[in-house]
């Protein structure tokens, strides 16, 4: 199984997500509900995270957390540690708890921490085992709507503050945004970029350039290809008709086996972003079908096992892929004529 990428860097917010193995509930009773929560609790003390908020399920649990010091790892691996030897021991039960690693995504806190804050509250009305987000006891929503003091570190101020200067005024309004987002059934997550990274296109381009261009992103990392080049559809386009000097007809009109560009445009797109046959063949307005996109990737490879211009021609660009974005404008230098 492919293993997720962790980025950790201080300051750092995340998304938070861990399941029970094949989906089993991990939270029998209100017993493990507590005991979890008072391990969360050490873990704040002893790593110092930023709590904005949490729902624990019964089967999996959302965090939303900062850590002004790059120990996400080591906060997780206690956690989930901790309470997968209480739930065994418990239960009288051996063997994993939880299903693989948990998932940590990357948060643009300006564009998206409001967003998420609701999607966790929301949670146990989605999942519909409770009517009102207020009636999940095992929450940090409670903390916003009242007045209740808030445990371990759990952080309500800051995003309260961002509907008010008044505190009762605050929490009314964000109990309004929270149940606006019933009906919405907005899944902010969905957006991520490779399933690592959710914000703006800047806050994207900032980490690919601050941390994604500078690792040696392995194999087996999930979403390994669009990490580790950090490229759209978009921007292969470009690069391949920057190259060959010439305008987006070349690559969108049929050319068969003589059409370079159109080959090099599919060859980088499956070597160097995660985007699957169908989004190529969208890219390109449904003009090839994707089981011509395949045949034609794989002619490709089988011809660059011969010397030519055409395997020169890969070669300049996966070196040019390889660089960050300011070298790369520097090696376009050699664009064909």
């Amino acid at each position: 199984m492919a293993r997720p990428l962790r980025l950790e860097f201080e300051n750092a917010l995340y998304h938070i997500t861990s399941r029970g193995n094949e989906r089993k509930d991990i939270f029998i009773d209100g017993a493990d509900y507590d005991k979890f929560l008072s391990y969360f609790e050490q873990v704040v003390l002893r790593y110092k995270p930023i709590v904005y908020c949490y729902c624990v399920m019964k089967n999996h649990y959302h965090l939303l957390i900062e850590t002004p010091q790059p120990n996400l790892s080591r906060l997780m691996r206690d956690l989930n540690g901790a309470y997968t030897i209480y739930f065994n021991r418990r239960r009288k039960r051996s063997g994993h708890l939880f299903q693989g690693r948990y998932k940590a995504i990357l948060v643009d806190k300006e564009s998206y921490l409001l967003e998420l804050s609701r999607y966790i509250h929301l949670n146990p009305v989605r999942a519909k085992i409770a009517k009102t987000p207020e009636e999940h006891k095992y929450s940090s929503v409670n903390y916003y709507f009242s007045d209740k003091q808030a445990p371990f570190g759990l952080n309500a101020e800051f995003i309260l503050s961002q509907f008010g200067n008044n505190k009762k005024d605050a929490r009314e309004e964000y109990k309004k945004f929270v149940y606006r987002g019933i009906s919405s059934r907005n899944d902010p997550l969905k957006d991520a970029y490779a399933n690592t990274i959710l914000g703006s296109t800047e806050f994207i381009n900032k980490i690919k350039d601050n941390f994604l261009s500078k690792m040696d992103i392995p194999e087996d990392i999930s979403r390994s290809k669009a990490l580790r080049s950090g490229k759209s559809l978009s921007e292969i386009a470009e690069l391949v008709l920057k190259y060959y000097n010439t305008d987006l007809d070349a690559l969108m009109k049929k050319g068969g086996k003589d059409n370079r560009v159109r080959k090099l445009f599919v060859y980088l797109s499956r070597k160097y972003t995660d985007s699957g046959l169908e989004q190529i063949r969208n890219f390109l307005n449904s003009s090839v079908t994707a089981a011509a996109i395949s045949k034609m990737f794989t002619r490709i490879e089988i011809e660059l096992k011969k010397q030519g211009e055409l395997k020169q021609d890969v070669i300049n660009l996966a070196n040019i892929l390889s660089q960050p974005e300011a070298q790369e404008q520097k090696d376009m230098s050699y664009v064909k004529n």
